[in-house]
This record gives C-alpha cells, structure tokens and sequence, in this order.
C-alpha cells in the first residue's frame, strides 16, 4: 500500500483526475449491474421458466457476439466516449420499450430484456477498459488493475444490498428496475468527463499479424483455450441448477429480485475477499502449476459436497454458485494471464483474442444451445455431467503446462 500511494503522489494530476473518473465509471457499471440482473431476472420468470433460461442465454450470446463486432466498427468512427453514451442511451430505451410492451401481452420481450442485460454490461466495460489502456502505460495500468476492480466490487455491493432492500417494498421489483435505468444513465456522468482519447492509426504488418504468429504455438493456445471453455460449461451447469431451485422455491417476483439482490452483493464481497486477502497469499505460497490444479479439484469438491448433498436447499445451491462465480472473476482471471507470459508480445494479442473474444463466449453459447435443445432437470445426472467435464479440466491442465515445457525448450 505504502509503495501504491507513493505511485499516486508522483503521478501529474492529469493522470489523476482521468483515473479519478475511471474508477467511478467502473464503479456505477457494477453499481447498475444487480439491479439490471436483478430486477430483468425476477421479470423474465414471471413469464417464462428456468427451462427457457438456456435458451434466452444462447439467443443473447448471439446477439451479443452480432452487437461486439458493429460497435468495433463504430468505435473505428466516432470514438470510445460517444459510443459509451450511444450505449447508454440505447440499452435504457431497449429496455424501456420492451418493459412497456410486456404490460401489452408481448411475452417475448422478456427475451429482450434477458439479452440487453447482458449485452449492456459488456460493451460498458469492454469500453471503459479499452479507453484505460489507450490512455494510460502499461505500468499505470499494472498499479491501478486491483484498485479498479475493487472499486467495481464496491459498486456492485452497494447495487445489490440497494436491489434487496428496495425490492421488499410493494411493487419493488418495478422500482428496482426504473432505478436500473437510472444507473446505467448514471455510468455516463463521469466518462464523459474524462480526457479524449488521443485516437492514433496503427497500421500492422499485413504479413505479420497476432493471428498468424500463434502458429508456432498453436497447441499452447488451444489447451488455454479448452481451460477456459470447459470452465465456462461448469459454471453455466451451476448457474442452471442455481435456477431450477430458486424458481421452485422463491415464486414472488419482489422476492425474488430481493433474493437476487442479496446474491449478487456476495458474489462481489466474496471476490472482494479473495482478491485483497486470499490471492496475495496463494499467489506467494503456491506455484501456478498448484493453483491451476486446485481450482478444478475446488470445484469437485463444490459439485459433490453442495450440488450433490445439498441439491435440493436453496441456499447451499446458491452457496455453490457464488463460490464458482467469486472463484472465476479472481483466482481464475488472474492466474490464467500468467499462461500467456511465454509467448511473445503479438502471440499475446493473437491468444486472448481467440480465448477471450471468441473461445469464451462461444463455449457459453455452445453450452446453452446444447441445453436448450435437451432438457435436463435431473440433478443427479447434471452433477455427473459437471464431474466429467473437471477430470477433463485437470487433465487439459496436466498437458498445458507439459506444452508449456516445450514451448520454453524452444
């Protein structure tokens, strides 16, 4: 801490004032962000059922993938912070108009609320992050990447004990969602306060590309990217059976945008946690290789002790999915950018964007379609599926990091 506030008093106060409005950016994006979840989740069960839920993920993966590459384009023409604001105004009116038609019998706008929500959130943060490292060095970055994300768990805290609060009023789960539209206008204030972004052309070398240095490592690359598919089908399997409970046993629409409140203020305080407290610790005693290969076994332990015992009480279900999802945003994110040290700096590039942009949010699709077209509701066989899919994860990990020999040989 002593060496982070030596950092800040040295830096100009430019540079302060841009973070300054970064971090409150960050922080109303996430502060939004249960209230949205909230608040369109108890709505979209009011019309349909957790037998729909793989089916509206798939459709909002799809239009969200269609929806990344237009605003790409977009930015290329008018600039980080004016597509920031169209985003804004857009994702509200969205969900305004698709909000008012359901009062008019129109139940499939429940599916373009369940999509907004997730698109918004995105795009919101993709956009915040793109315009940080724009603006700031790389070593800016390094110092300002943990106060950040603790500035967005703090938000989302704040958002989900207002959600929970708010929703045990009378027409609480309606207040919680016009006070979500209110948020998401809110995250605009201070980015548009920040500094323009010095926009600079950088033309590559049509020979050389991120893509096609990956070549070499290409096996390095598919084995991080396996990681992350498989631990993404896990989490979407919990998160289903997360649903399947919770319709079945909070059946009032406030109560339920109360309950969902309440989990997405833990899921933050849980991250928060690990991030200041757990991962230090873990990140100086034991090796990646060590941390890589208790995650999974953590999650065993999770399917069987919590799924499996506890399959049908709501709150060790709950238990369960917010200790992957803590697990993911933390432990996960973080160790797994440690993979892509042995490659080079346009190998780097060329990896995330296949695991980030296209693996992670295919594998979500691919894992929702697959459930929509075959309904399981049988506990019991999701725990196994689940199973099978983490012996999977372990062994991938045992061959990326044999792959990761090789590729330091070379």
């Amino acid at each position: 801490m002593k060496n982070f506030n030596t950092f800040i008093k040295d830096l100009d106060p430019s540079f302060k004032k841009n973070a300054f409005y970064i971090f409150l950016t960050y922080f109303f994006i996430l502060f939004s962000y249960p209230m949205v979840r909230s608040s369109v989740g108890a709505i979209f069960y009011e019309y349909y059922s957790s037998q729909n839920y793989s089916l509206a993920t798939f459709n909002s993966i799809l239009a969200l993938i269609f929806i990344i590459h237009i605003s790409n384009k977009a930015q290329e023409r008018i600039g980080v912070r004016f597509l920031f604001s169209l985003i804004c105004f857009i994702s509200t009116l969205v969900m305004l108009v698709a909000y008012f038609l359901l009062d008019f019998g129109i139940s499939w706008m429940a599916y373009v609320l369940f999509a907004t929500k997730e698109i918004y959130i995105v795009l919101l943060i993709h956009l915040t992050l793109a315009y940080a490292n724009s603006k700031f060095t790389l070593e800016q970055i390094k110092r300002l990447y943990g106060p950040l994300g603790a500035a967005g768990s703090i938000g989302g805290i704040i958002g989900g004990q207002i959600t929970s609060n708010v929703a045990k009023m009378e027409s609480g789960t309606n207040t919680v969602f016009f006070l979500s539209i209110f948020a998401i206008m809110l995250c605009l204030v201070p980015f548009i306060l920040t500094e323009k972004s010095d926009h600079k052309d950088i033309k590559e070398d049509k020979d050389i590309t991120p893509l096609k240095t990956i070549s070499s490592v290409k096996k390095y690359v598919f084995l991080i990217a396996a990681i992350v598919a498989v631990t993404q089908w896990v989490i979407f399997i919990a998160d289903l059976q997360f649903n399947m409970v919770f319709e079945s046993v909070v059946t009032d629409k406030n109560e339920r945008t109360s309950y969902l409140g309440d989990i997405y203020t833990l899921i933050n305080v849980v991250t928060l946690f690990i991030q200041f407290i757990v991962l230090p610790i873990i990140m100086v005693r034991l090796s990646i290789k060590s941390i890589f290969f208790f995650i999974p076994l953590f999650y065993m332990t999770l399917v069987f002790g919590g799924l499996g015992l506890g399959a049908a009480i709501l709150y060790i279900v709950a238990g369960v999915f917010i200790s992957m999802k803590a697990v993911d945003y933390s432990v996960s994110s973080i160790v797994k950018e440690v993979m892509y040290h042995p490659l080079s700096r346009l190998q780097k590039y060329g990896a995330k964007y296949i695991t980030d942009m296209f693996v992670y949010r295919s594998s979500k699709a691919l894992i929702a379609f697959c459930f929509a077209m075959i309904s399981i509701e049988d506990m019991g066989k999701l725990n196994v599926i689940q199973a099978i899919l983490i012996v999977l994860w372990i062994w991938i990990v045992k061959l990326l990091f044999i792959e990761q020999k090789n590729i330091s040989k070379e």
